[in-house]
């Protein structure tokens, strides 16, 4: 039996040996409590973050269609039957990203976000319900639209900044709304590279590309949210990722994107410069060298300059031309009506021209500046050595090689109604297999002013199935 004093003892023992691990087990690690230096990201966050809206989109889908939300920039939703019988459409929900460019509530975004839309709303951080929003423009042409939503007060715009003043390995920081439910996310990195051009991206490839590249985290849903430079102004629009790989993501360079809202604002559309002619790239030793003119309109400006088909456009609007890119810029920002200096080459003799652009026709008229079109799509060979046709095999998993790939899909159109998107492989027409391209030229001929629909055998996503397009959709009720 233990006397009390022994007790004592013991207890002071145990103590003493417990306090003597603790002190050495507060020797392992060391603690300092002084505030941390401030990341410069966090002015950035602070002050851009409460401009960055998310975008929620709402769209009517018939059954057995097909339709790609900004939640699925890359790639196909299919929408299977669930058996009920129910004739009425169904929704289809998407989100996306914008930024405040205005006082006025104007807001701006990708195209494809809102594309087919029947009704967009926006919130913006810190809110607990959507604003309804109405379309002020779009620009398939750039992947732009304009947004605009009343009584503004809890945010400023953003400031843009001079793209062309960007050099790669400046910071890039893009905030937005990835996945739809991350909403005021932030993400950083650096410019990459500059002048990306040739990309296939959701809705096809836009016309004019000349992307800013980056590494800054650019997931699904971040579309049409602000690249922010250091100083949280913004550089460019984010528009697409590279879904086969890691921090690759690209942006619409922030002085192209603010002629475009200004036209949207101003006009409710975007103004662009026409001449008429079709083009290709001129390559000496492999090496861009102008545009050679593959064919030109009847009364058209380039027509009306004296081009031939043959010709190598040099310069336009003195600036130097290596590809057809460049001349589509230049061609699409010249004033109308305003005559430009334009340089050729005619069998190796150089000749100094002037073209006065006119506004560029409707889609319809445009049509044929993109090669075989019919029923509001353009196609190539889905074997054939088009580039266009290389990267929507890479970026949709084509391995398919019958066939004719869409290229191109015309808002508004028959192909767009039925849910016909680029990167789609046409196999067959009204049960006619179609091989290639002048399978598919033949069948088209066959077809007359009075056909009113038109069956396609396609095969998208590695599924083939049957879509109906209705060539007058004028004649559609609803």
């Amino acid at each position: 039996m233990l006397t009390t004093d022994q007790r004592l003892l013991l207890l002071l023992t145990a103590w003493l040996c417990a306090y003597a691990v603790a002190s050495r087990a507060s020797d392992l690690v060391e603690v300092d409590l002084r505030p941390v230096p401030e990341s410069p990201f966090v002015n950035v966050a602070r002050n851009a973050a409460p401009s960055v809206v998310s975008i929620r989109v709402e769209r009517g889908v018939t059954r057995g269609g097909q339709d790609q939300g900004p939640m699925a920039e890359l790639y196909r939703q299919y929408f299977p039957d669930d058996g009920s019988g129910e004739q009425n459409p169904f929704d289809q929900l998407g989100s996306g990203t914008g930024f405040l460019v205005s006082r006025s509530g104007h807001i701006l975004t990708n195209n494809h976000v809102i594309d087919r839309a029947d009704e967009v709303r926006v919130r913006f951080p810190g809110e607990d319900q959507d604003r309804l929003a109405v379309i002020v423009g779009v620009d398939p042409a750039s992947d732009l639209a304009l947004l605009q939503v009343e009584n503004v007060t809890v945010a400023s715009p953003l400031i843009f900044a001079d793209s062309g003043a960007v050099v790669v390995g400046d910071w890039a920081i893009a905030v937005g709304n990835p996945f739809g439910n991350l909403a005021g996310s932030l993400t950083v990195g650096v410019v990459s590279a500059k002048g990306r051009s040739g990309l296939a991206i959701h809705g096809g490839a836009p016309r004019f590309q000349n992307f800013l590249q980056t590494d800054a985290a650019i997931n699904f849903g971040n579309s049409g949210g602000p690249l922010l430079d250091i100083s949280g102004h913004v550089i460019g629009v984010n528009t697409a990722i590279n879904s086969a790989g890691q921090g690759i993501g690209f942006a619409i360079p922030s002085n192209y994107a603010r002629r475009v809202l200004e036209q949207l604002a101003e006009h409710g559309r975007v103004i662009r410069g026409w001449i008429g002619a079709r083009f290709v790239d001129e390559r000496v030793d492999g090496i861009p060298s102008g545009v050679r003119i593959e064919a030109i309109l009847d009364d058209s400006p380039a027509s009306k300059a004296g081009l031939a088909e043959g010709d190598v456009i040099v310069a336009f609007a003195d600036q130097n031309v290596a590809d057809s890119q460049d001349l589509e810029f230049l061609v699409s920002d010249a004033k109308i009506g305003m005559p430009q200096p334009c340089r050729i080459l005619r069998r190796e003799q150089g000749i100094e021209l002037e073209v006065i652009p006119a506004e560029e026709p409707d889609m319809l008229e445009r049509e044929w500046n993109r090669g075989p079109s019919w029923l509001g799509m353009s196609v190539a060979s889905a074997n054939g050595d088009d580039p266009r046709v290389a990267r929507l095999r890479e970026v949709f998993g084509v391995e398919t090689d019958r066939g004719v790939m869409v290229l191109e899909v015309d808002d508004g159109g028959p192909a767009a109604a039925a849910g016909v998107q680029p990167g789609d492989v046409v196999l067959a027409i009204e049960d006619r297999p179609v091989e290639n391209l002048e399978d598919y030229l033949s069948i088209r001929g066959d077809f007359g002013d009075d056909q009113t629909t038109v069956t396609l055998l396609i095969e998208s996503g590695g599924e083939k199935s049957y879509l109906r397009l209705e060539t007058k959709l004028e004649s559609r009720e609803g």
